[in-house]
């Protein structure tokens, strides 16, 4: 996704995934879950989900942050989803690539196949939501 916005005020903003709440719409909440400050490597949030029609909690933890993008993993009993988001400058703004990875656990492992194409929906419209969200910061 190409946008005006620059790469620090991308990177700023997606750091805090409690935005996700804006960006993504399958996201129906997430709050900070640890002690607030600035958001670092560590910092996590308590993310809730709706996915093929169930609802989804997952902690969600910022393991990488570095000037070329942020990588977010979310545990719970279930799943394990790894977002791994980069940005670089563009001529006039920043290039956001945007990857979301799901692993099942225990006997979902089985339903991956049948989960795919509601998992790409949802990627695509966070393409579509995105872009629109760091157009105005």
């Amino acid at each position: 996704m190409t946008v005006s916005t620059p790469v620090e005020t991308v990177l700023g903003y997606l750091a805090d995934f409690g935005h996700s709440e804006v960006w993504d719409p399958g996201t129906r909440s997430c709050t900070r879950s640890d002690d607030g400050g600035p958001v670092e490597l560590g910092s996590t949030w308590h993310h809730v989900s709706v996915f093929n029609g169930r609802e989804t909690e997952l902690t969600y933890t910022l393991v990488d942050r570095s000037d070329a993008g942020l990588v977010f993993v979310g545990e719970s009993p279930t799943v394990t989803a790894t977002t791994d988001i980069r940005v670089e400058p563009a001529e006039d703004g920043s290039i956001v690539t945007y990857r979301a990875e799901l692993r099942f656990k225990g006997l979902l492992k089985l339903a991956a196949p049948f989960l795919r194409r509601e998992f790409e929906r949802l990627g695509d419209e966070v393409e579509r939501t995105m872009p629109q969200v760091l157009e105005r910061l």
